[in-house]
């Protein structure tokens, strides 16, 4: 899914009350000359990503003026990826001009891996200059670099300044506003350099002005506008997005030199948002969309409706949930169809194809035995039993009633999982035997109102699944566990204030045994907060190491160290262009391309029921200490087609 960002460089004009008559020059170096003050900087940063998100963006491309790499210091950075957190911002590029000689380029890199920034979009002199040095800088700090068309005026310009050869980290930045102000048509553009795009910059310009009006780029014929109100083919660009495979971040840019383009900006997001959906329905396989319900309109539900509106293959058509306001909100606020009122009312529904299962833990039994007795197909979210003989009863029902049960997590499937699980499957770090992942989830009730019920299920059945699930696709299914762990901090309090207890250990450390002959160490807790340097999966190997940041981002930096490398750790870029963050609703579309390929699909019902096993033999082997055996299996795990 496309990540829509804002450009802060959209602000170049901010510092000079939007008259800027000198320049880009001039509005780079008032942006500078604000931003650089390290006593100042946190709230004048915080102010920019502030005005950000009330415009309703979730991502931005960072200027360099905004935080330059020639003057950020480490406590500058500490600053911005701070605020970034907490305003719940990712950064999709880092955008400017990135010096003339390799340090300077460096640095820029540094700042990119600090922040977790993946492009670097603009130009650097080093592409003509040093062009093996910039290659194997960008390798080593496993990021990207795009070539913005400025000063070339049509592809083939762009594509002989780019040459032949590393198109693994260089290709294009493409801004197509210089494109209108070139007069060469940005679709034709898009279609010739999409084999080496790597990020957009969506721009309008106005036609020139008959006269002179003493703004620089105005009277060069790039006068910035609201999209779709100047001469870019902007929306024909956009909805051909889809059809080419594009996956990459699209930056919003409107950057006026006499006028604040918030409003506009503003006003352009839904159009973006609108354009892709008439794309990606264009592009999509022919046949009828497999038509879902949903059960349970609680937290998570927002991020499956999200995340399955950018699929026409898939159409919610309607949601239920005990509380009838809820599911109205629901399905008002993602134009999801109708509310049922019951359970019973979404099973006579002969519309429904798919039940997507978000209730919460305990009731996840009950509700996918009447869906599948009702003879729905089912995606529950984790875990689909709390016990494994209930959760192989299910398996054995779906069985029996020649339908699917898909479950989460199926975090396994994003990109940066994909692309590490081949690089084990390659022998990068040879045969692989020792595993370590941390799920340190920190405490519930700070973020969620309703804390207890993760509280009584526990850490490993909440959050460990995800881990577990990833390391059992990996390599099969485990066959020993030995545990250990307690109650650290059984007594808590609610955001409002009302006090509760629980009994479920809160800390377990396990230690699994996989007949593929890997052993891993799964710590899982509701204390230790993100905050904590341990995080994310490790795999050790005969020749090295490689790890993930994060088992659950499928965008989560991946590296790795082989034995004769010491202490140097060697990036790698996902294989395919990853979804920001993670992508809840990737099981319902992974069921519903299934059931359209008639195919099985990847988040089989019996893989949960295993992990059900093993994570309830943790729990039972934390009462006395003692290993236990493990009796269930299930058919190997299946990579996605692009990673085999």
């Amino acid at each position: 899914m496309n990540q829509i960002s804002f450009t802060t460089a959209n602000f170049v004009a901010r510092q000079l009350g939007y008259r800027m008559s000198n320049g880009w020059g001039q509005g780079d170096a008032a942006a500078q000359a604000w931003f650089s003050p390290l006593d100042t900087f946190a709230a004048r940063f915080d102010e920019m990503l502030g005005e950000v998100t009330a415009l309703g963006f979730t991502a931005i491309d960072l200027w360099t003026a905004h935080l330059h790499f020639l003057w950020a210091t480490p406590e500058h950075i500490a600053i911005a990826r701070r605020l970034l957190a907490q305003r719940q911002l990712r950064v999709t590029s880092y955008a400017g001009s990135f010096g003339h000689t390799l340090p300077e380029f460096r640095a820029a890199c540094r700042l990119c891996q600090d922040l977790h920034i993946p492009v670097l979009g603009g130009a650097t002199a080093l592409l003509g200059k040093d062009r093996a040095g910039l290659v194997a800088t960008l390798r080593e700090f496993g990021l990207v670099f795009g070539l913005e068309n400025h000063p070339e005026k049509n592809p083939a310009e762009l594509l002989a300044r780019l040459g032949a050869g590393d198109a693994d980290v260089i290709g294009v930045t493409l801004d197509t506003g210089w494109f209108g102000t070139q007069r060469f048509d940005a679709v034709e553009a898009l279609r010739a350099l999409a084999p080496r795009l790597k990020h957009i910059h969506l721009k309008d310009v106005k036609a020139p002005r008959p006269a002179k009006t003493g703004l620089p780029f105005a009277d060069l014929g790039h006068e910035t506008c609201r999209l779709g109100a100047g001469i870019v083919p902007v929306e024909r660009f956009v909805k051909l997005l889809p059809s080419l495979g594009y996956r990459g971040a699209i930056t919003l840019e409107h950057e006026p030199e006499d006028a604040d383009p918030r409003a506009d900006l503003q006003a352009s997001l839904p159009l973006v948002q609108e354009w892709l959906r008439a794309g990606r329905q264009s592009a999509a396989p022919a046949g009828e969309p497999v038509r879902v319900a949903i059960v349970g309109c609680g937290n998570i539900s927002g991020a499956y409706a999200r995340d399955l509106a950018s699929y026409p293959e898939v159409k919610i058509i309607g949601a239920q949930d005990l509380d009838p306001a809820r599911a109205q909100a629901f399905v008002d606020q993602y134009s999801a169809g109708r509310v049922y009122a019951t359970l019973d009312e979404v099973l006579a529904d002969p519309a429904v194809d798919v039940v997507v299962n978000l209730t919460i833990h305990h009731a996840h039994v009950e509700v996918i035995t009447r869906c599948l007795e009702a003879g729905k197909h089912v995606h529950s979210e984790k875990p689909i039993a709390t016990r494994y003989a209930d959760a192989q009863r299910l398996v054995d029902l779906a069985t029996a009633k020649n339908l699917r049960l898909s479950a989460a997590p199926i975090t396994w499937l994003g990109e940066a999982q994909q692309t590490a699980w081949k690089l084990v499957r390659d022998g990068l770090i040879g045969p692989p035997r020792i595993a370590y992942a941390e799920v340190n989830w920190g405490r519930i009730e700070t973020w969620h109102p309703n804390p207890k019920p993760f509280y009584d299920v526990g850490p490993m059945f909440d959050v460990a699944v995800y881990p577990l699930t990833l390391l059992s696709a990996w390599f099969g299914p485990a066959q020993r566990v030995t545990a250990a762990g307690g109650l650290i901090h059984p007594h808590r309090v609610t955001k409002d204030g009302q006090p509760y207890s629980f009994t479920t250990p809160d800390w377990s450390c396990a230690i699994i045994e996989f007949a593929h002959g890997l052993r891993a160490r799964v710590t899982a807790n509701f204390y230790v907060s993100g905050h904590t340097r341990q995080h994310g999966l490790e795999v050790h190997g005969d020749q090295g190491m490689l790890a993930l940041d994060s088992w659950a981002a499928f965008d989560s930096p991946i590296w790795f160290s082989r034995l004769e490398d010491g202490d140097r750790r060697t990036p790698v870029l996902p294989a395919r262009v990853p979804t920001p963050g993670t992508e809840f609703g990737r099981g319902v579309i992974e069921l519903a391309h299934a059931i359209r390929e008639n195919r099985p699909h990847r988040a089989q019902g019996a893989h949960a029921a295993h992990v059900v096993e093993i994570i309830e033999t943790v729990h039972q082997c934390l009462t006395d200490g003692q290993p236990r055996e493990l009796s269930s299996t299930f058919p190997p795990a299946v990579p996605v087609d692009w990673a085999k």
